[in-house]
């Protein structure tokens, strides 16, 4: 760690300032000119030298989210410490040296042996892996005339989550005509309103659960057992086993990577839209690695599909002959194809959208969730 000089628009003007006056001192010498002269070299020396030593003292730490979402800010803590015990520190600004778009996190004072938190938010533009890399702490202070800065190294990473769309209610109906089914008997027991069977009571049951005639008849208090209503399930395969170049797309319209990523899109706000109305989902990617989702339902079900998602990498091979798993589960099939869609994925009942209808289906809705 060492500390650097930066030369900045008004740092170097009044550099030239000081430069013209001291020429000017040099071949008219007077007083005036003289004291003026000592008095700009002054304060470079106050702003450059003098005040840049207690920067040294200064420590930082980053802390970056784990996950965050494309067109939503992040925002990144920044934790300074100042190890002096005389000199504080004041107008301290946190830059990141990585290309990431955002603001800086600023810190107006840092007392001795102090610790305050600066934040700065930043706008991922793209799914996948942001990298955080190396970021510096510089100030301007006392005069704004010389910045000077420390560098800190050190790698972070957030995983940016795909942009989800909000589609219109019963959009998924919509799409499926009417043949996405509703709850189903589960084989488990709780509080339902299919019969399951008969047990033995226990203590706590209650006693509205009792089946008297079955009680009176062996002498024993028995239970009727009900079945959880299991909720209904979808299942939505990304179709992604063509390769980019193998795509067939205008140009001009939108681009292969460009469409590919409006599938993915697609895909997530599907999943979002299906944990919204109740349903129990499942994410299966076709042509690309990617772990095998069981069927839940919940927000952080959610987040798992969805971190699938993003950690796609669309320049690895592709698996030509990838086909979906079977499932014997009672689910809706939506399968999301980038360009020509494939009847063969998912069976006869499979549900096929392609990448191309998502602007309609979120402009019905009327823009991003």
């Amino acid at each position: 760690m060492r500390r650097r000089y930066h030369l900045h628009p008004p740092g170097l003007l009044y550099l030239v300032l000081v430069v013209l006056v001291g020429l000017a001192a040099a071949n008219r010498p007077s007083n005036l000119l003289v004291w003026v002269f000592a008095a700009m070299l002054a304060g470079v020396l106050l702003s450059g030298i003098l005040s840049g030593q207690p920067l040294m003292s200064i420590r930082a730490e980053r802390s970056v989210p784990r996950t965050g979402r494309v067109d939503e800010p992040i925002v990144v803590r920044y934790t300074l410490a100042n190890g002096s015990r005389v000199w504080p520190l004041f107008s301290l600004f946190v830059r990141e040296l990585s290309p990431v778009r955002g603001s800086r996190a600023f810190a107006q004072h840092v007392g001795p042996r102090e610790r305050v938190v600066a934040e700065a938010a930043y706008w991922p533009e793209r799914r996948g892996p942001l990298r955080f890399g190396s970021f510096r702490v510089e100030t301007v202070f006392p005069f704004g005339l010389v910045m000077k800065s420390i560098r800190f190294d050190g790698d972070s990473e957030c995983l940016v989550l795909p942009r989800i769309e909000r589609l219109r209610p019963g959009a998924l109906a919509a799409l499926a005509g009417g043949t996405v089914p509703g709850p189903s008997t589960s084989v488990r027991s709780g509080a339902g309103s299919d019969f399951l069977g008969i047990r033995e009571y226990r203590p706590g049951d209650s006693l509205r659960h009792v089946a008297w005639r079955r009680s009176a008849t062996t002498g024993a208090l028995a239970v009727i057992e009900r079945s959880v209503d299991a909720p209904p399930r979808i299942r939505v395969a990304l179709d992604l086993r063509r390769p980019t170049a193998s795509l067939r797309v205008d140009p001009a319209v939108r681009g292969a990577r460009d469409l590919e990523e409006d599938a993915i899109v697609l895909v997530a706000s599907i999943l979002a839209q299906a944990q919204r109305d109740g349903f129990e989902t499942r994410l299966c990617v076709l042509g690309l690695p990617s772990p095998a989702m069981p069927v839940r339902r919940g927000h952080w079900h959610l987040q798992k599909e969805l971190a699938v998602l993003a950690a796609l990498d669309l320049d690895a091979p592709r698996d030509g002959d990838a086909a979906l798993p079977d499932d014997r589960d009672r689910a809706t099939t939506f399968v999301v194809h980038v360009d020509r869609a494939d009847l063969r994925v998912g069976g006869q009942d499979a549900v096929h959208v392609g990448a191309g209808q998502l602007r309609s289906l979120a402009a019905a809705a009327g823009g991003p969730a």
